[in-house]
């Protein structure tokens, strides 16, 4: 399992932003949408620089996961707030 996370491509990111695309389809609320475009952008980066170790991947793709996902709910909440006012 540790050759194959070490040997992360873009692709792995690709068809993993595909994945959760289909997800979100299935009902999450915007989040897999996110998390889905977060595993885009951690692609191409890791197509830009191929060298990029995959512990920096997951932790960027964590990090960004976890700010796009309280962006989102940040969003959603003001917008609630709004309607009931």
């Amino acid at each position: 399992m540790i050759s194959y996370l070490q040997h992360l491509s873009f692709w792995d990111w690709l068809v993993l932003a595909t994945l959760l695309l289909i997800l979100e389809v299935f009902g999450a609320g915007g989040y897999l949408l996110w998390m889905g475009l977060v595993a885009v952008c951690v692609g191409a980066l890791s197509y830009f620089f191929p060298n990029l170790p995959w512990v920096w991947q997951f932790l960027l793709f964590g990090a960004l996961a976890l700010i796009s996902a309280l962006l989102w709910w940040r969003y959603q909440h003001r917008v609630r707030q709004l309607r009931s006012d």
